[in-house]
């Protein structure tokens, strides 16, 4: 196999937003990014790039309104992007229990020439409530249901309208499709835990897009797989060999749970009792028995297996960060306590990495869709190529 077809691990973040103009609210765009933080600058001109459908002086600054994240590759968030952005084509929007379900043209035949007649030029949806309307029903589609996706919402009024369609239409969304009320839906948002990735963070800005959430959990798992000797799978109860096997280990910090990829997915599956289902959402650990979503064992077993240079090089960070703090510390109790003795004051919180940490470990940086294959790198890709790409269709659609 090619190193340019070497696999890579599953994202870190991707998402698909909703973008909005503050100066114009009717002017709505829809893309999708792995950053959003960066995105965003780039639509209003503080960054190179964007959209060029975004670049107009008189529709900035833009705000993204909502994103949906939890996306497991690229393609299956350009796939989503791509189906919300052209609902009248998509197959996924073909539902019959919505309020408002689109008329299909019909195959009508011309009387004096005995052939089809060409189908209409079908109306694109360009409200507010439309594109909410149609995102409810990407979400509850047979092909997009099942996938761990989280929608976000940091506007109020936003949230209003999808929560009056969701109140009115005939159906549900499936429980694993979660809905975080985020920004100004908050008057007061609590600061998010590390690893939780349903908890509120106050603004795009704040939104957690790099390996470093999934640090602590990387570092359990390297240290247990080192030597495995006491180790057996939770299910079959047969040892494991790391080296020669795909090894799950659960996400909890004290559960010491080890299991072969196989065996596990066939216990969380058999307990869904869903027969058409093949990945498995979620489970319950047979360990610790907390239950446990299988995208971030899989993100963590992915970026293990497939970036080991980039695992252990998130590892080196957090050692030189938790030394400078375990310092910094001493510091601290030395003076105070030549002040005033004192207990020890509680370990402070370790703070992520910077969004751009990965820059140290050779990411392209987004371009253009065209003319990306056009400015390919001179030199041969490393083990593996982390590409931070965002969409820029040329057709992507502005909402004026």
């Amino acid at each position: 196999m090619e190193e340019s077809e070497t696999p890579k691990p599953i994202p870190a973040y991707y998402c698909c937003y909703l973008l909005r103009s503050t100066v114009r609210h009717a002017s709505l765009y829809i893309g999708s990014t792995p950053n959003p933080i960066r995105r965003l600058s780039q639509h209003n001109g503080v960054a190179k790039g964007g959209a060029k459908r975004t670049a107009r002086d008189k529709l900035r600054p833009w705000e993204m309104t909502l994103v949906v994240e939890g996306f497991t590759s690229r393609v299956g968030a350009l796939q989503f992007e791509w189906a919300w952005q052209h609902p009248e084509r998509s197959r996924h929007l073909d539902s019959e229990d919505d309020l408002d379900s689109k008329p299909r043209a019909k195959a009508n035949t011309d009387a004096k020439t005995g052939k089809p007649k060409p189908k209409p030029k079908a109306r694109t949806r360009r409200s507010l409530t439309a594109h909410l309307e149609d995102l409810h029903s990407l979400l509850r589609s047979t092909y997009f249901s099942s996938w761990p996706l989280r929608v976000r919402f940091f506007c109020v009024d936003v949230y209003r309208v999808w929560r009056a369609w969701n109140d009115r239409v005939n159906g549900r969304l499936p429980d694993n499709i979660k809905v975080i009320l985020d920004g100004d839906n908050l008057t007061k948002p609590p600061g998010p835990k590390q690893g939780d990735e349903f908890a509120p963070v106050g603004s795009i800005n704040s939104l957690s897009i790099d390996y470093t959430r999934i640090e602590d959990y990387l570092e359990k798992s390297m240290f247990m797989l080192e030597d495995p000797d006491d180790l057996q799978c939770t299910v079959c109860k047969e040892s494991i060999s790391p080296d020669e096997q795909q090894i799950v280990v659960c996400p909890h910090p004290n559960c010491r749970g080890t299991s072969h990829l196989l065996c596990l997915s066939t216990t969380f599956l058999d307990a869904t009792n869903g027969p058409d289902l093949l990945v498995p959402t979620h489970g319950t650990c047979p360990a610790c028995k907390n239950t446990v979503q299988w995208v971030a064992m899989m993100r963590e077993l992915s970026f293990r297996n497939r970036a080991e240079k980039e695992t252990r090089a998130i590892l080196r960070k957090k050692e030189k960060r938790v030394r400078k703090e375990s310092a910094a510390m001493e510091v601290f109790s030395g003076s105070r306590s030549a002040i005033e003795p004192r207990s020890l004051p509680d370990e402070p919180t370790q703070d992520d990495l910077g969004p751009n940490w990965f820059e140290e470990v050779d990411i392209e940086s987004d371009s253009d869709f065209e003319g990306r294959q056009k400015r390919r790198p001179t030199q041969p890709p490393s083990k593996l190529e982390i590409v931070i790409e965002d969409s820029d269709w040329d057709d992507a659609e502005i909402i004026e």
